[in-house]
């Protein structure tokens, strides 16, 4: 007998046929009733089972706040998403909310002395500060380097016996023009390039350390950016360029000439030329220096400028050299303004270092290898506000 089919087919009349033969097909019916019924049951079952497992792992994930809203009330302690340019909304506790979050302490002046916060890469991990002792040390000292003759508010060590008078070239205007409208006026890159900074700062270092690397996030290109970004954010248009120009420590001031040759002839409107590079101190009985400030409750690498000279004309192409200076001097004077301490004493020597690209060139050393790459950030930032207030009052 087809049993589906029997069961399927439509109702047939069921008289002229045995009274067993009615009866069977009563109890087909109600079986066919109770199997349906059962199968809903079952349904309805499994989705209840579904629905409450979501339930008991969000209530698992909010603690506390699935028992406030099971009780009608909003709960306010978890933080809300941040927006993220890659997420439409990354929850803080996700890895990219994490970033979001440490970028967003960065801009506000709160990101840990011992952080390291890329500017194109996920966060890089620090160190443990118990050295391994299978790996040679040495000590770290911290210092905050004073010295020189003083100019105005601040000091600089003049080796050029040149007897330039620095009260009177600081007194002079500069030639620059900063419109600070948004258009390339400023040039920031990197004669070394590839100079590293510390991820932590243990109060020691290992001496086959590497310093120099290719990740941007470690290296002198980090405090470039910050620079940058402070500039950009005054309103003056930034380009930083990040070619390397030390793959061959030789001949890299050769090729960061290139560099500069490359940006003026694209951006005609850049006033200004900065080269940002990191500092080495290391004694004979192998201590290494690390220049620290503490600015606004947080640690900060010093940074040095750094005036060309050519007094007698020897070189024939630096000529107008005074013009640099006056802007060095003037940023220097900012500087011990807003934040003393932060520089170094101003470095005047008989140099030239591409100086004499524009009559607006810098040349800036941020901090050591030993000083963090959250310090040497911190330190370009601050270096942004100084330049940008120094550049607003030239125009």
């Amino acid at each position: 007998m087809d049993f589906l089919g029997f069961l399927t087919r439509p109702p047939e009349k069921t008289s002229g046929l045995h009274p067993n033969q009615k009866g069977m097909i009563n109890a087909v019916k109600k079986m066919t009733k109770f199997v349906k019924s059962l199968a809903m049951l079952a349904c309805l079952a499994v989705c209840l089972w579904c629905a409450g497992e979501s339930l008991q792992n969000w209530a698992r994930e909010r603690g506390g706040e699935a028992l406030l809203w099971a009780a009608g009330m909003e709960y306010a302690g978890t933080p809300a998403p941040l927006e993220s340019p890659d997420t439409q909304s990354a929850p803080v506790w996700t890895q990219e909310g994490l970033r979001d979050q440490r970028l967003a302490q960065e801009d506000s002046g709160n990101l840990p002395d011992d952080g390291v916060v890329p500017f194109h890469s996920d966060l890089l991990p620090g160190l443990n500060a118990t050295p391994d002792p299978s790996r040679s040390t040495g000590p770290v000292e911290e210092i905050q380097i004073e010295g020189g003759a003083q100019v105005g508010n601040f000091f600089v060590k003049d080796s050029t016996e040149s007897g330039t008078d620095l009260e009177a070239e600081l007194a002079e205007p500069t030639d620059l023009h900063i419109k600070a409208d948004g258009s390339v006026e400023v040039l920031i890159y990197h004669t070394h390039t590839s100079e590293a900074y510390s991820v932590s700062a243990p109060g020691f270092y290992y001496t086959d350390m590497e310093t120099r690397t290719q990740n941007r996030d470690m290296s002198v290109t980090a405090a470039g950016e910050a620079l940058a970004k402070a500039l950009e954010a005054r309103g003056i248009g930034v380009v930083h360029d990040t070619t390397v120009n030390d793959t061959a420590f030789n001949g890299s001031y050769a090729r960061s000439w290139e560099v500069l040759q490359k940006n003026l002839a694209e951006h005609p409107g850049i006033q200004v030329t900065i080269d940002v590079h990191r500092d080495s101190m290391t004694t004979e009985e192998g201590l290494k220096y690390k220049p620290t400030v503490e600015v606004g409750g947080r640690k900060a690498a010093q940074a040095m400028l750094l005036a060309g000279c050519d007094a007698d004309g020897s070189w024939g192409d630096f000529p107008d050299w005074r013009q640099n200076l006056r802007l060095i001097l003037k940023v220097q004077q900012k500087a011990q303004e807003l934040y003393g301490g932060l520089m170094r004493p101003l470095n005047f020597s008989n140099s030239k270092y591409n100086m004499n690209a524009t009559t607006g060139s810098m040349l800036i050393e941020v901090g050591t290898e030993v000083n963090t790459v959250a310090e040497a950030r911190y330190t370009g930032q601050l270096l942004g506000e100084v330049i940008a207030e120094t550049l607003k009052d030239c125009a």
